[in-house]
């Protein structure tokens, strides 16, 4: 508990605190802050804290200044005037908050209002919010600015330490003493619990924080008492139960954490705005927030570190492109002196109880450690079980065990989980906290069994199971980015490699993403090369999937090239050891190039096979947008956009507006954009009316999204037309599955 506030009377309205007034006079004696606790014979992290706030200057202190830096008693005839200033409560408020007012607090207006009209307008007695998230984003300190910007509201503000049982006892104990109750010196200290739960039934209307609830459970039947008291509690437990309503606080957007970072490092006046701080400021200032991730604690220890070492944004944003995890420590070390644990030191002590608690929660908060951090699908770890340890096999695939796990994690926002699509996700900061705590022979494990995971999981695209397999991909793509990440970190070859790569790259070759599939496709070759050799089967048919690409782009004698290079390998090999595939693809190719020779060439090679007739082959060929055979009608404009088929599309948002398709196939799909712009839209197939689709409600809201799919018409000839009934609609391209027969031994 704290003391009744002796706020400095510029605290809080503009003014310089006495720290700031102590900070310029030894600024402009040009004396470090190093220099200064040597001749105080201070630590130079407690007089920071004087300098910032944080900590209550003496009149014995003014003095040592004083007399250190050799000012006339005229210098500091400010200071004394402040010293003696304070900003006494009301007689009728008992205030009992233990922390100053943060003048560098920043931004979260938005949320301030969503908490006032919480806990004003709750029909709900008694009157509870629950402050939820990951350790080190800003609770405590949101509920800190929230009583000072209100405390005029309540009768009493009152601050209670939650985090344990006997917290909460040692919290009514010192609010007995400060009540000056009968029952303050009993020895039994539940009898002092009892009598001040009743002064606080009696007195209403105050403001009761409960800070770092660890089982909000725990706290239900105080909070039933409160009656018209308004409480908020802290807590790192997203699952509140029926305690409190609940309100998770989030990063801070990157405004706010550039902001935030210069006035915190004196880089800035602490009133100064963005649009008057110099543009190379914003810059670096703008890299370093988004390291950050946004978290509070971590852009403070990064302004305290910029401010006490003298190394400026351009310094420390080199050191933590360096090496991050360990300038994460760096309060361990003491250097910081706003009296807040280090980002690593408050989250090490959540990861021990967890292994205690819950071992296979902690294999699960590993894996996820190795993950993209957003979008880590349920459905992504239970279909990636069988690559997984057995420990965490076991977990990934009972749905209800790992349930308990992620609601272990979610006990500490170490995950958290979106309530639209359900999919998990975890700061960067926690990945790179938990990957440091590792050696590096279990951090290479843990980095190899995701790849192994990833690659089970993530499907390739085959035209008997397009829809699907498409979705997936679309899904899990951002854990295949991360896991293609840590391929090139660790150099690692082999089977889930090189199966990795080429899945990938496929699905990015049939997203028109031509360059990054190249870019894999090389990739798993120079890999399998140095792994299997350069006559491998497995390379031989790298080698074949670059050639497709480039003759997909039109770049047919780069094309003939690469499979040349296939080919000549096989000159060495029985015919009959010949991937036939890459033989067709070839033949196919010759013929586009209207080379009659080479075809009949190697139509004779396959007919000395004795090669029974091929059979019919599915393709799904793509349509783009600006397809002429595709019939617009009413009013359609077309937009260019990276992530488009084609970097290209069509829209419209008159109602009544349309397209006309005919197509030779057994199938036909619709491939749209639900990321941006969305509607409803009737489907005719054959002049059928199929169904309606509104993509306003589809799961995933992503470019690229298959919004309609048909792949059970008979071969023929077939008609689409689409018709916009509301909303807004692109059409990013179609396609259409047909039968190809590609038997060349004839």
């Amino acid at each position: 508990m704290g003391r009744k506030d002796k706020m400095h009377a510029s605290e809080g309205t503009g003014g310089l605190t006495m720290g700031m007034r102590l900070r310029y006079a030894r600024q402009s004696k040009k004396i470090t802050l190093t220099a200064m606790a040597d001749l105080l014979k201070y630590t130079k992290g407690y007089l920071s804290g004087i300098e910032n706030g944080n900590i209550r200057v003496s009149d014995d202190l003014v003095q040592r200044y004083e007399q250190a830096l050799k000012l006339d008693t005229g210098e500091l005839e400010e200071i004394a005037h402040l010293l003696q200033r304070t900003e006494e409560p009301t007689e009728q408020q008992i205030w009992l908050v233990p922390y100053q007012r943060n003048r560098f607090f920043t931004g979260r207006e938005t949320f301030f209002s969503t908490m006032r009209s919480r806990l004003v307008n709750s029909q709900v007695r008694p009157h509870a919010l629950a402050i939820n998230g990951l350790g080190g984003i800003g609770k405590t300190q949101l509920v800190v600015e929230y009583a000072y910007r209100y405390r005029s509201e309540y009768t009493a503000v009152l601050w209670f330490s939650a985090d344990s049982q006997e917290s909460l006892l040692d919290s009514y104990v010192s609010l007995a003493n400060e009540l000056d109750l009968p029952e303050k010196g009993a020895q039994d200290r539940s009898a002092t619990r009892n009598v001040v739960q009743r002064w606080l039934r009696e007195n209403p209307q105050c403001l009761i924080v409960l800070d770092n609830v660890e089982d909000p459970a725990a706290i239900y039947d105080f909070i039933l008492q409160m009656g018209e008291s308004h409480i908020i509690l802290t807590t790192r437990a997203q699952a509140i139960g029926a305690v409190a309503q609940s309100l998770e606080l989030g990063e801070m957007n990157i405004e706010e954490s550039m902001l935030l970072l210069l006035r915190r490092a004196h880089i800035t006046p602490t009133q100064a705005q963005l649009e008057s701080i110099p543009e190379t400021s914003l810059s670096l200032a703008r890299s370093i927030a988004q390291v950050m991730g946004g978290l509070p604690l971590a852009l403070n220890q990064a302004a305290s570190y910029i401010e006490e070492t003298g190394c400026g944004l351009a310094g420390y944003l080199r050191l933590i492109e360096a090496q991050l995890a360990k300038m994460l420590k760096v309060n361990d070390r003491a250097l910081v002196s706003d009296h807040h644990t280090s980002v690593t030191a408050t989250w090490t002590l959540s990861f021990e109880k967890i292994k205690q608690s819950n071992a296979a929660a902690a294999e699960l908060l590993y894996l996820c450690a190795f993950l993209s951090p957003e979008k880590i699908y349920e459905e992504f770890i239970i279909e990636s079980a069988p690559a997984l340890d057995a420990s965490l096999r076991a977990v990934a695939t009972d749905p209800i065990e790992l349930h308990w796990a992620i609601a272990e994690l979610r006990k500490y926002s170490l995950l958290r989980t979106d309530p639209d699509s359900g999919a998990l996700s975890i700061h960067r900061l926690v990945q790179t906290v938990i990957q440091d705590t590792m050696d590096a022979s279990t951090r290479r494990g843990w980095a190899e069994q995701t790849i192994k995971a990833v690659n089970q999981a993530f499907p390739l695209v085959e035209v008997a199971r397009w829809h699907e397999t498409w979705s997936k991909c679309q899904r899990y793509y951002p854990q295949t980015d991360a896991g293609i990440g840590l391929i090139k970190q660790w150099n690692f070859m082999g089977d889930e490699v090189s199966q990795l790569l080429n899945k990938t790259a496929k699905y990015l070759e049939e997203r028109t993403q031509f360059n990054d599939a190249e870019h894999l496709y090389q990739l798993a070759l120079d890999l399998d090369k140095q792994f299997y050799g350069n006559s491998h089967p497995r390379t031989i048919k790298d080698i074949s999937n670059i050639a497709l690409l480039y003759e997909r782009q039109g770049r047919y004698e780069a094309a003939e090239k690469k499979y040349r290079e296939a080919l000549l390998i096989y000159d060495k090999i029985d015919l009959e050891q010949y991937d036939l595939s890459i033989v067709r693809n070839y033949i196919a190719l010759l013929q586009k190039m209207e080379r009659e020779r080479d075809v009949e060439e190697w139509k004779k090679r396959l007919r000395g096979l004795h090669l029974e007739q091929a059979p019919l082959i599915g393709r799904r060929t793509p349509v783009n947008d600006n397809d002429e055979r595709i019939i617009y009608n009413g009013d359609w404009q077309t937009r260019v956009h990276i992530g488009d088929f084609n970097s290209d599309a069509h829209f419209t948002n008159s109602e009544g507006a349309s397209f006309l398709y005919t197509f030779e196939g057994w199938g036909i799909e619709i491939i749209s954009d639900t990321s941006s712009v969305r509607g409803e839209i009737k489907i005719l197939v054959d002049d059928l009316s199929e169904e309606t689709v509104n993509t306003l409600l589809t799961d995933n809201k992503l470019s690229q999204t298959i919004v309609f799919s048909k792949t059970d018409l008979p071969q023929g000839t077939h008609s689409l037309k689409v018709l916009l009934r509301r909303g807004e609609f692109i059409l990013d391209a179609l396609a259409v599955f047909s039968y190809e027969k590609t038997d060349y031994t004839s």
